[in-house]
């Protein structure tokens, strides 16, 4: 289970280092795609699989179903972290997300998203204001 926030620094070339608890549930390879709340989404190979399967065993005939196809697909780029635990954000998917000098990598469960660190405090600060209703309304037992 990927889970915690890790806030790392972006270098100029577009490097961000992966922390090591995260890498370890990540595996040595895993996907990093767009997101649907302007963050990126990062998947362990096993999940990437699972979500790229449920794509392919529907026919695709709604415009909505290829829209979000081309979307999650089409800036997915699989990433291997270096020896120093970094990997490569390419420019699309960094300006998708906004992502400038410092980024927070966060574990949700079965995947981690990265978000600019500004972003996710904006962000953050309005849902916890939400949340205890939230999880009232979802019925969490």
């Amino acid at each position: 289970m990927l889970m915690g926030e890790f806030e790392h620094s972006i270098d100029a070339k577009g490097r961000l280092f992966m922390p090591a608890k995260l890498r370890e549930a990540l595996g040595k390879h895993f996907v990093v795609t767009k997101g649907v709340d302007g963050c990126l989404d990062v998947f362990p190979l096993e999940e990437w699989e699972k979500l790229k399967n449920s794509f392919a065993t529907k026919m695709m005939p709604k415009q909505k179903e290829r829209d979000v196809s081309r979307f999650i697909f089409g800036g997915a780029v699989e990433a291997e972290p270096d020896k120093q635990g970094r990997i490569l954000l390419p420019i699309n998917l960094r300006t998708y997300a906004k992502l400038q000098t410092m980024a927070l990598i966060v574990g949700v469960g079965g995947k981690a998203e990265i978000w600019d660190a500004k972003r996710y405090a904006a962000y953050n600060s309005k849902v916890e204001k939400d949340v205890v209703a939230m999880v009232e309304e979802l019925d969490f037992e």
